[in-house]
């Protein structure tokens, strides 16, 4: 079916390709008087510098009718597959920043959905920051996507963009943005609200594992839905003083509430399979609410000389999680716990302030030195109750953890010539603080001290070749989910947090080749990244529950590829592969796990003008071999198709198109593999991946300017297992 489905594609491409750039025979002459000759230039759309790759999505003229999700697929280092995960040279780790600064609303689990709500169109460009220097902390992660908004004119007055879509599955979308400029004061507003109907994310699922120690076999199974309500606030404004001085600020919001409900068996029988219980099960999670706010000042300061520049920079982060699960029991047979339900309570705060001050000086004009200090003061909390119907007592736990981090940073970057340099050396010092208001511990304290090398050499072969050579070094630091120490049990599993755990380091090697031509770019990138005290989750089968904690104890080596070419072949095509490969090894020597394999990704995306000022889109592609997922477990392989028809009218004002995802498959089936340890098994999930939808989306007003952003500004991306993450 899917051989069939690509032939079908490629023939259909083909011929409307060919009736797009229909001319008369060759031998045919014809008079003609011409009106006009434009004889247009290909602009190059990405750009290649010694720390980042920018694609230009200001002059993308299709990204007039994109959100951001979908400029996401044109760019090269970034995939996104048919579930609309995104990854970034190949990994899940990375940030998202806008403007050059974290920003709440852009982190969690619903990024995605975000991205959607965004215009393209607002958008001036998207760096892939695949070399983080020292002016970045101490990273957490392999590479930062900043969305760089549209930089500010002298016009003044009003602009907007207006943006509706729905779904057969009954998913609506609707988002809002709008900027005005009067004098020197400029400012913007957005907003966004996405309701998911249950039947997006209605799926059964079916999991089946085998204990090594006894033989034993327990499958689940559980039918389960979600609905959800999403919304989004941002306000931005900024004051040009003079040519010299600008002043920045930013407010946003975000939140997500959700309404979960499941309804499952479980059966475990011993090696004969004879019966030993059995169980059906309904959860309800009536309150699911995460709540993230925020908000930032610059001041930015240039002088006389071109580059010199000091930035002084606040930034506020804050999260707020909420959510209830019951879980109600019945059919039991020898039921393994002495419980008839549960019911859990669970709040989660997070709050960041961050102070820096950063300064850059070229000189000798081949030259430039940065330079910076921050401080950040992080506040977690967490409070559960867990209260057991039956004869378990509640449990009441609290957890506070503090970390202060205070960190310098000195970067030097020379461009001489055809070479070019980075070479820069960041210390952090970190202060962390875990406490237990409930008394079922006692406090500690600890003081970590990272120092972060990294260095670039770049060599430009020619004008359209260049090739870089990068080391880099990274550091993850806990979040409270990982440090918590409460225990959550059910009758099939118990999970607990790791208040010992400390930062991890990281270190990579990445060799890039770069070939940029009118009408072909090409990127081939071999790397190798090596951990040695990794953060990962330890399982682990205990009275016949499965146990799940943290440690810092993986060990991974990782060697591969990722390649990126687009290609014009002729005007009003576009062609696009995305490719990676990746040999991992990852493992845990004290329980002796080794967990190895190989994998990739391969995707093809096709863009068409058609007649009648139409433009068609396809993507199809998928992933192959057996992709590591942890020390134990393995993905499964898919295959996607998406395609999309748009036509713009009213002076491209107002915007349609038609979607259709997966037209030729209802159902998806993933399966989630565990190969190693005290259980092996698989995970298969079926759900309803067939969606149809339209989208409108209507520009309004004349100005061009929005606001503007200091150069420099505060990144936060070294904190993993908490929201902000």
């Amino acid at each position: 079916m899917q051989k069939k489905t690509l032939l079908s594609i490629v023939v259909c491409f083909t011929m409307t390709t060919l009736y797009a750039q229909k001319t008369e025979p060759a031998d045919t002459l014809k008079g003609q008087t011409l009106d006009e000759v434009v004889v247009a230039q290909r602009r190059k759309l990405i750009k290649n510098d010694i720390d980042k790759l920018t694609y230009d999505v200001q002059h993308d003229k299709t990204a007039q009718t994109k959100t951001t999700l979908e400029i996401l697929k044109k760019i090269p280092l970034v995939t996104v597959d048919g579930q609309e995960n995104i990854r970034v040279q190949g990994s899940t780790s990375f940030k998202v920043y806008r403007n050059g600064h974290p920003d709440p609303s852009l982190s969690g689990q619903n990024l995605k959905d975000i991205l959607k709500a965004i215009p393209a169109s607002t958008i001036k460009r998207i760096e892939v920051i695949t070399d983080p220097g020292a002016k970045y902390d101490a990273e957490g992660t392999t590479a930062i996507l900043n969305i760089v908004m549209m930089s500010s004119s002298k016009l003044q007055g009003l602009s907007g963009n207006v943006d509706v879509s729905a779904d057969h599955l009954g998913t609506t979308q609707f988002g809002t943005f709008l900027t005005t400029k009067f004098g020197k004061l400029t400012t913007s507003i957005s907003f966004n609200q996405i309701h998911q109907n249950k039947r997006q994310s209605e799926s059964d699922k079916e999991t089946n594992y085998l204990y090594a120690k006894t033989g034993e076999q327990a499958i689940n199974n559980v039918h389960y839905f979600t609905s959800g309500l999403i919304h989004m606030g941002d306000f931005s404004a900024s004051y040009e003083i003079d040519a010299l001085n600008l002043l920045s600020t930013s407010v946003s919001i975000s939140g997500h509430k959700a309404d979960i409900n499941t309804d499952g068996s479980t059966d475990r029988r011993d090696k004969n399979n004879q019966l030993i219980y059995y169980f059906n099960s309904k959860t309800s999670v009536p309150k699911n609410s995460d709540y993230s706010f925020g908000g930032r000042f610059d001041y930015e300061h240039k002088t006389h000389l071109a580059g010199e520049m000091l930035t002084i920079s606040y930034m506020l982060a804050a999260t707020r999680k909420h959510d209830i699960q019951r879980q109600e029991y019945s059919n039991q047979i020898n039921m393994p716990v002495n419980y008839v339900a549960f019911h859990q309570d669970n709040h989660e705060r997070f709050t960041e302030n961050t102070f820096q001050i950063d300064y850059v000086r070229p000189f000798g004009g081949h030259h430039t030195l940065e330079s910076g200090m921050k401080y950040i003061l992080r506040d977690n909390s967490s409070r559960m109750l867990m209260d057991y119907q039956g004869a378990i007592p509640s449990v009441n736990s609290e957890f506070k953890h503090t970390m202060g981090i205070t960190a310098a940073y000195l970067s030097y970057i020379l461009k001489a010539g055809k070479w070019s340099g980075r070479a820069g050396l960041r210390y952090e010092h970190s202060y962390m603080k875990a406490e237990y208001p409930d008394g079922s511990n006692s406090p500690f304290h600890t003081n970590l001290n990272d120092w972060v090398p990294s260095v670039s050499v770049q060599y430009k072969i020619n004008d359209s070749q260049t090739l870089k050579l990068s080391y880099s070094t990274s550091i993850n630091r806990p979040g409270i989910s990982y440090l918590n120490p409460a225990v959550i049990s059910t009758p099939t599993t118990v999970s607990f947090g790791n208040a010992n755990l400390i930062s991890s380091r990281r270190q990579g090697l990445m060799l890039a080749y770069i070939l940029m031509t009118e009408r072909l770019t090409l990127q081939l990138r071999p790397f190798y990244v090596c951990t040695n005290n990794g953060f990962t989750e330890v399982l682990y089968e205990q009275n016949r529950k499965d146990v799940s904690t943290y440690e810092n104890v993986l060990k991974e080596r990782a060697w591969g590829f990722n390649s990126y070419t687009q290609w014009t072949p002729f005007t009003g095509a576009t062609l696009s592969l995305i490719a990676s490969m990746a040999d991992k090894r990852i493992s845990i020597p004290s329980s002796q796990i080794i967990n190895k394999g190989v994998g990739g990704e391969i995707y093809f995306s096709w863009e068409q003008e058609l007649p009648w000022k139409l433009i068609l889109e396809a993507d199809v592609g998928g992933e192959y071999g057996n992709r590591i997922y942890n020390a134990y477990a393995i993905e499964g392989r898919y295959f996607f198709s998406n395609f999309a028809l748009t036509r713009s009218f009213l002076k491209d004002k107002l915007t349609i198109t038609i979607m259709a995802d997966m037209p030729f498959r209802k159902y998806y089936t993933s399966t989630y593999r565990t190969v190693q340890g005290d259980y092996t098994g698989y995970e298969r999930d079926v759900s309803n991946i067939r969606k149809f939808g339209i989208r409108l989306s209507w520009s309004f007003g004349k100005l061009k300017a929005s606001v503007k952003r200091a150069e420099r500004s505060i990144e936060n991306d070294d904190l993993v297992g908490s929201k902000k993450k």
